[in-house]
């Protein structure tokens, strides 16, 4: 019998109706479910042992034949002892709780026995299976997998996916002229991942698997390309005194600086794209303090100028005040409204054209404002339905996505490639590189006293930022620094040394009125030392700040840190970075060190890829981006080959063998 990648697992030898129902259970309902099932080991048992050269202590396969066999009983339990021999010697083997070897084991018969020798000169529990040119648990790589269900022996899954691959119906492969100089067909890879006769062809095989995934994802990204140019038409947007090739005529005289080159063409991409009736739908991404929301503000003075309403929606309050109040001096002409949780609950829109600004509230107000665009500052920090357009809206609004975390180029093809992309890659001319200093724990008193000298020297402000609020119950977390202990401790410690220095403590947690008031202590300098969480990362845009403490920095991925250092030196200043770390891994250090000397987020966020995958980069798991079965987001070779490879098949009626599950990620067409 042949088996179909597409039939389901109830057709293969061996598995009946409880078992079919036990990998329904788990989601395995086709042969191909069940073959993406991978080993993630494998055993060596391909070299058979003499019985005379046995090691006590060594995992060993001997092929002999069988002497006697003896199961005795002990209430429920059953000892099974077995004497086999080979041209070299005798050898006695004990099973415990396995009644079914003394009914496998037939005397006379040859079989291959896998298991530890002990310094009884026994073989212990050993893996039994006769002797054939095709053996599936001995003799070879034996592929080991994670249990799915307690019912479900691991030897059982072996044998059933034996049983597959050797009946596997060779299915059509589109990919066989593109990739056949380089990788195994599809149906090649799955038989090789299984049941290898060499470990060294196992990553090729495993890359063809990858590829297959990140094609599909390929796809998934123009499919939603696809349906955004099918939605309802936007406002195109008219613009006075606009020329694309010099709109200095249109800028406002407000902007008290000149706009860098790379600001100047993000801008005039987005106005290109805000005067047509084809939804805009663009990622704008910029490295920390680029200057992301002046290219922002503009896109929404384009909308408030030709009549009509824009939103700018921000992860978290700090930040959704934090642009009300800096768009206000940049653009003083636009009418404004800040719409968080306690604005919306008498939210009436006005007929004036005005820019919203606020949290998810904003969000869920737009089929009363009816925005012609919507601008989204961080937009996988919001929850899926949050992202999704209401459908009383009467025009597709007009969508800007704005991010500072640093993404590979590649990156930005595979997963945005249903994007228009902006990026701001000049930081402004005042902007000075961030001293950064690896702190070691000797010297952690002698930099409190520091910044003290520091802070008094140039009138400065410190961010001191701690990965936890509490300290974490976990036990591998216990030394960790938690920002309520660690603001008790500098309170403690600046009274001796510097008491005129004013510290304060935010943190998510706090009652609203106590997060405005330390909010507004810092901004009005009530506060020379303000304690926090890493909310800070997204929010806090404090001009004087030129000092910030990280605590326990190896908590922190590259991206993270990042984003944490450009908190400071925002008005030009001088600045510095403390890494503060008890890590005793070489490798956290290293990283750190790393840290100390890259200022580039681009380098720093390959850095991170490499070192801690996809999760850190991009941070949350409904993002979807970490659940990448065989791919890895680190390879940006295999991804900048998927993308040749689909440049070639997108023309062509092909279909990826893996379908990409995008059951986590918004179906509506934004940056997801």
């Amino acid at each position: 019998m042949k088996y179909r990648l597409s039939a389901p697992v109830s057709t293969i030898k061996g598995i009946g109706d409880k078992l079919t129902q036990l990998l329904e259970e788990n989601e395995v309902k086709t042969v191909l479910d069940l073959l993406l099932y991978l080993p993630y080991r494998y055993e060596d048992r391909r070299q058979i042992v003499p019985i005379a050269e046995l090691e006590v202590g060594e995992q060993a396969t001997v092929k002999a034949t069988v002497l006697r066999v003896n199961t005795q009983h002990r209430g429920r339990r059953a000892i099974v002892r077995a004497t086999v021999e080979d041209d070299t010697g005798r050898l006695n083997c004990i099973w415990f709780n396995n009644r079914f070897i003394g009914e496998q084991l037939k005397k006379g018969e040859e079989f291959y026995l896998a298991g530890k020798f002990n310094d009884r000169n026994m073989l212990l529990q050993a893996t039994v299976e006769k002797v054939s040119d095709d053996p599936v648990h001995t003799a070879r790589l034996v592929p080991v997998y994670t249990q799915l269900s307690k019912n479900f022996k691991i030897g059982s899954l072996r044998r059933i996916l034996k049983e597959v691959v050797n009946n596997l119906e060779t299915s059509d492969d589109p990919l066989v002229d593109e990739l056949k100089e380089s990788y195994p067909t599809f149906s090649q890879a799955l038989k090789v991942l299984h049941f290898p006769d060499d470990t060294e062809v196992v990553p090729a095989a495993r890359e063809r698997l990858a590829l297959e995934e990140l094609l599909s994802l390929i796809q998934h990204s123009q499919q939603l390309k696809n349906h955004w140019k099918k939605q309802q038409p936007a406002v195109a947007l008219k613009l006075e005194n606009y020329e694309p090739g010099d709109f200095s005529q249109w800028l406002p005289n407000s902007i008290p600086f000149e706009l860098t080159g790379a600001q100047q063409r993000a801008t005039r991409e987005i106005l290109a794209d805000l005067q047509h009736h084809t939804a805009m739908n663009r990622l704008l991404i910029g490295d920390v303090g680029s200057g992301k929301t002046v290219v922002a503000g503009l896109a929404c003075l384009a909308a408030v100028q030709s009549q009509h309403h824009a939103v700018i929606a921000a992860p978290t309050q700090i930040l959704a005040h934090q642009h009300f109040e800096s768009l206000q001096k940049l653009l003083p002409t636009i009418n404004y409204q800040l719409l968080t949780g306690k604005e919306s609950k008498q939210f009436k829109p006005t007929k004036i054209p005005t820019l919203y600004i606020g949290t998810h509230a904003a969000l869920n107000q737009l089929d009363k404002i009816q925005p012609a665009l919507i601008v989204y500052d961080e937009q996988h920090r919001f929850g899926v339905k949050q992202r999704s357009l209401p459908k009383k809206l009467r025009h597709t609004p007009h969508l800007l996505t704005m991010s500072a975390t640093p993404i590979p180029r590649s990156l930005m093809l595979t997963l945005f490639s249903h994007l228009q992309l902006s990026v701001i890659d000049e930081l402004p001319a005042n902007q000075q590189p961030t001293t950064t200093w690896l702190v070691p724990s000797n010297k952690r008193e002698s930099s409190l006293e520091w910044l003290a000298k520091q802070l008094e020297k140039t009138n400065g402000q410190a961010l001191v930022v701690c990965p936890f609020i509490e300290p974490s119950q976990h036990e591998s977390f216990s030394n960790v620094a938690a920002a309520k202990d660690l603001f008790k401790e500098l309170k403690t410690f600046y009274q001796q040394h510097a008491p005129q220095l004013a510290i304060d403590l935010l943190h998510g947690q706090l009652k609203q009125t106590k997060k405005e008031q330390a909010i507004n202590n810092i901004f009005s300098k009530k506060t020379d030392i303000l304690v926090t969480t890493p909310v800070v990362e997204v929010g806090v845009d404090l001009p004087t700040a030129n000092v910030i403490i990280i605590e326990a920095a190896e908590r922190f991925g590259m991206a993270s840190l990042h984003q944490l250092r450009g908190r400071v030196g925002r008005a030009g200043q001088a600045s510095f970075c403390l890494l503060f770390t008890n890590a005793k891994s070489s490798t956290a250090r290293q990283r750190l060190k790393t840290f100390t000397q890259e200022h580039d987020g681009l380098k720093l966020a390959e850095q991170d890829l490499k070192n801690r995958g996809a999760g850190d980069l991009f941070g949350f798991r409904q993002h979807g981006l970490s659940d990448l079965r065989f791919a890895s987001w680190a390879d940006l070779k295999l991804i900048q080959t998927a993308h040749a490879v689909f440049e070639k098949l997108k023309n062509q009626a092909w279909q990826p063998l893996i379908s990409y599950q995008d059951n986590q990620v918004s179906t509506q067409p934004g940056a997801n």
